[in-house]
């Protein structure tokens, strides 16, 4: 019983997976041949599977038949509206595309749609088209404010950056403050950071304020691999500011 449980239910699962016109009856319909999957029957290409029959796909103006036959399919430059192919109404300044969303269509370089049609890129001075060819950008030296390109204000000790929002980046040895570039201070035993816009106590030494302060080691102590704090010297642990013996272990 067992077996045969598993037997039906092998069957109807293979059945399940098949084409709707591979479940039919084993008799094939006029315009119709035996199912590849070895039951039923499928129809024929250019026909459509009508439950018990196949019927001829009626193709209108501007249409083929799809890739597998059973459906039809615009030509380029028409698009469908479920009974019909319907011209795609190309701009002027445009041209076809099949991946252009709806419209089917998009605009030459230089142009940009709106709405219905294809309208120059109004490129202003000091600026030039995008790689994408549809919009603007501000040449080197300028951001963008509005419909316009206005010339960016480097501070000194600065350099132009794209990267930066503002428009520029301030050199190794400065930090930003407003619109300005100041001088970092470095004080004694203190070098520039990596960004070059801040300062680092050295080794031995911690950050104070505005000075870097000599670190006060107690005793059986040294300076840590961090150079800025430290630690014990074995076999003593930490506990508070001072080196105590470790505990004898038992």
């Amino acid at each position: 019983m067992i077996l045969r449980a598993l037997f039906l239910a092998l069957a109807l699962s293979s059945a399940m997976t098949l084409p709707a016109s591979a479940q039919h009856a084993a008799t094939p319909p006029a315009n119709a041949h035996a199912s590849a999957y070895g039951t039923g029957w499928e129809c024929d290409y250019g026909y459509a599977d009508a439950t018990s029959a196949c019927v001829a796909i009626a193709l209108p103006a501007n249409a083929r038949l799809a890739a597998r036959g059973d459906r039809w399919e615009c030509v380029r430059g028409f698009r469908t509206d479920g009974r019909a192919c319907r011209a795609i109404v190309v701009p002027e300044n445009g041209y076809l595309s099949e991946y252009a969303g709806g419209n089917g269509w998009d605009c030459n370089r230089g142009f940009v749609a709106r709405t219905d049609r294809c309208a120059a890129v109004a490129i202003p001075a000091n600026a030039y088209l995008s790689e994408r060819g549809n919009d603007w950008e501000c040449a080197r030296g300028h951001r963008r404010e509005g419909d316009g390109c206005a010339a960016l204000v480097v501070p000194e000790g600065a350099y132009l950056s794209r990267n930066a929002t503002r428009g520029w980046e301030c050199s190794r040895g400065y930090a930003v403050s407003g619109s300005m570039c100041v001088t970092v201070a470095l004080p004694e035993n203190a070098y520039l950071s990596r960004r070059g816009d801040d300062w680092i106590c050295g080794h031995g030494f911690v950050r104070a304020g505005l000075t870097c302060a000599a670190l006060i080691l107690p005793e059986n102590a040294h300076v840590s691999s961090t150079g800025n704090a430290w630690d014990c010297n074995a076999p003593y642990r930490k506990s508070g500011d001072v080196c105590v013996p470790a505990e004898a272990r038992s």
